[in-house]
């Protein structure tokens, strides 16, 4: 029942974003398209790139409470990740990148599934973080601000819940209450959830957030510009929040159509009209997941045609 919801939800936000698309005058979104300006789309393109590289180090430093892990194979797992979220609905794409974790066996499979975890919890969780301190430096639509109470809750409700989980599942691991079966698993877990007693490596994360959330802002005002929207900057804020609750609420695959949607909804704030602001989001999602997607499948190739070697025995037995 609850998978034939997710389909029903799927459909609806496919079938909403064509009728949105329809009712927009096609024609104004293609003259839109057609107008964009390649130099600012090509700069939010890089930023992008570069965005894709800060969260692969943000993973890295979560990564390394287990051991050294080469940014060259965190930066694949990533890519990886992306294309298969593009592939795959429902953030599939999180099991690729905790699998290409463990292809040199530096990460066991059930850390490498709980530093992804933590990884993108610890992302989200950043965003109330974010657009706090944007609030005090620029003027947010009150739209906006509404959610500022809502996810200041939320930031601090995540973080009690991961320290107390974190420090009640070392507890009963010391106490020796895990059941042996499953004790080789948790030592792996509670290898992952020590990033939230380590201060020096759990600000680091954080930190890499908030300028990764710094990039995503550049990418959407570049992307105003390309299309000739000479809008501030809490206008880019504004779209970043309302996007990320669209795809949040709905995960389609690739965030299609939730994304286009989002973007319409947002910047309808703004007076901008349906067509172009359509147009913004169909361009803006293409320039964010089809260079890395490219990537992506480029390094997938790669790992199939050339096998991980090391010197380290596998840990098919620990799995």
């Amino acid at each position: 029942m609850h998978r034939r919801l997710r389909i029903v939800l799927l459909a609806a936000v496919l079938a909403a974003t064509a009728v949105a698309i329809a009712r927009s005058d096609p024609r104004a979104i293609g003259l839109a398209l057609a107008g964009m300006s390649w130099r600012w789309a090509t700069i939010a393109a890089v930023i992008n790139l570069l965005g894709v590289v800060i969260d692969a180090m943000r993973l890295r430093i979560i990564v390394s409470a287990s051991g050294h892990v080469g940014l060259r194979h965190v930066l694949q797992a990533q890519l990886v990740g992306i294309m298969g979220n593009v592939l795959f609905p429902f953030k599939l794409g999180e099991g690729a990148r905790a699998y290409m974790l463990t292809r040199h066996h530096e990460v066991p499979t059930a850390t490498a599934v709980t530093m992804v975890v933590l990884d993108r919890v610890i992302d989200a969780l950043v965003l109330p973080m974010f657009v706090v301190i944007v609030s005090v430096l620029l003027p947010l639509p009150s739209t906006v601000l509404r959610y500022r109470t809502w996810m200041l809750m939320s930031l601090a409700a995540g973080s009690c819940a991961g320290v107390i989980v974190g420090r009640r599942l070392r507890d009963r691991h010391a106490a020796g209450r895990a059941p042996v079966a499953v004790a080789g698993t948790l030592d792996r877990i509670i290898v992952g959830v020590t990033i939230l007693g380590h201060r020096g490596r759990l600000a680091l994360a954080i930190g890499a957030s908030l300028v990764s959330w710094t990039a995503r802002a550049a990418i959407l005002w570049c992307m105003l510009r390309a299309f000739g929207l000479d809008l501030p900057l809490s206008a880019s804020v504004t779209m970043l929040v309302i996007v990320n609750l669209g795809i949040a609420l709905v995960a389609t695959p690739g965030n299609v159509g939730s994304f286009e949607l989002a973007a319409a909804a947002a910047l309808a704030l703004w007076g901008v009209p349906s067509g172009t602001a359509l147009s913004v989001g169909l361009a803006t999602h293409a320039i964010e997941v089809v260079p890395p997607v490219v990537i992506g499948i480029a390094v997938g190739g790669w790992w199939t045609a050339s096998p991980p070697t090391t010197n380290h025995p596998p840990l098919t037995d620990a799995r």
